[in-house]
């Protein structure tokens, strides 16, 4: 075999680490501050009615996905018929139940915080710190 052959093999062979770009924030989302659900263990485990986003601020309306663990809720937003102004992955506005939301704690870290951002992929996401 020829020397170029036996580096083009040898190179082949040689196992090389493969790196997963991870999502990062960009940017924080100003106007924005982050929620977190709030459920009991019961509601948390009803898999048939997720608190979910709504189009509109009425009882009525179709949910349209479920909300996450975390929320960004629009400071000084709207709260209408028991809902708040907020939005969803996209970016889209929507609505989520008062009632099912809490200002961002966390038991086993009092010091943590949470920041709505954008994130390297262009979509909502949330950064954490301390």
């Amino acid at each position: 075999m020829k020397l170029r052959n036996l580096l083009a093999l040898a190179l082949t062979l040689t196992p090389i680490p493969a790196l997963a770009a991870g999502l990062t924030p960009v940017k924080p989302l100003t106007g924005y501050s982050c929620m977190m659900l709030n459920e009991t263990a019961a509601q948390a485990m009803d898999f048939q009615h997720p608190v979910s986003f709504k189009l509109r601020p009425f009882d009525s309306e179709p949910d349209i996905a479920p909300v996450g663990n975390q929320v960004a809720v629009k400071i000084d937003g709207r709260v209408m018929n028991g809902y708040v102004e907020t939005i969803d992955f996209a970016f889209r506005p929507r609505w989520v139940a008062q009632k099912y939301l809490a200002p961002y704690h966390a038991k086993a870290d009092p010091s943590a915080t949470c920041t709505p951002a954008v994130m390297s992929n262009g979509h909502l996401g949330f950064k954490y710190g301390h």
